[in-house]
């Protein structure tokens, strides 16, 4: 019996010192390498809708700034017949995200990558949640690449001048929290 204690005791301390170790890595990442801010599950619904309602026939499919992949996850769940494409400056949330795809058996591209520097000539959906500092250049580098009949959905940031064709309250409760905007070439 005391055995089963030591035991049910390490195993405790290991995994505590698991999560431990995760929350360091994940704290000092999101210091070095910017925000990770997770797209909720009903924005992600929203974003679901929104593409079947704009995009029904695309192909590809670009999370620009994917953190740990969620998203493109649920996504690639949702539309399987998308080619998923996950951007981020970040090894280890590239990482993470890579691990996640392979587990939930989803064949999605992740790509550790400035979004600034990626190509984007093929895309006919992006996504954002980004800081509203990224966006003039953002939007200076769409214009640039985007082919007509693309879209770009962005997260509570907006371009200064675009139009959305359509804006997405996806929390009544809180109006400005996920709110998404919908733009079209």
């Amino acid at each position: 019996m005391n055995i089963l204690i030591y035991v049910v005791l390490i195993l405790v301390l290991l995994l505590f010192g698991i999560f431990v170790a995760l929350f360091f890595i994940f704290t000092l990442d999101s210091l070095l390498r910017g925000h990770d801010l997770s797209t909720t599950r009903r924005a992600s619904r929203t974003l679901i809708k929104i593409i079947l309602q704009y995009k029904p026939d695309s192909r590809n499919f670009y999370d620009l700034g994917c953190g740990r992949g969620s998203l493109v996850l649920a996504v690639k769940r949702e539309l399987p017949y998308l080619a998923a494409y996950g951007i981020d400056n970040s090894a280890i949330r590239i990482f993470f995200s890579k691990l996640k795809s392979k587990l939930l058996g989803k064949k999605i591209n992740f790509k550790k990558q400035d979004i600034f520097q990626t190509d984007l000539r093929n895309a006919d959906i992006i996504y954002t949640y980004l800081w509203y500092d990224l966006m003039p250049s953002l939007e200076e580098k769409l214009q640039k690449e985007l082919k007509r009949g693309a879209i770009v959905i962005t997260n509570t940031s907006n371009f200064l001048t675009w139009k959305p064709r359509g804006i997405y309250i996806t929390c009544p409760k809180k109006p400005d929290f996920e709110k998404l905007f919908v733009y079209l070439f």
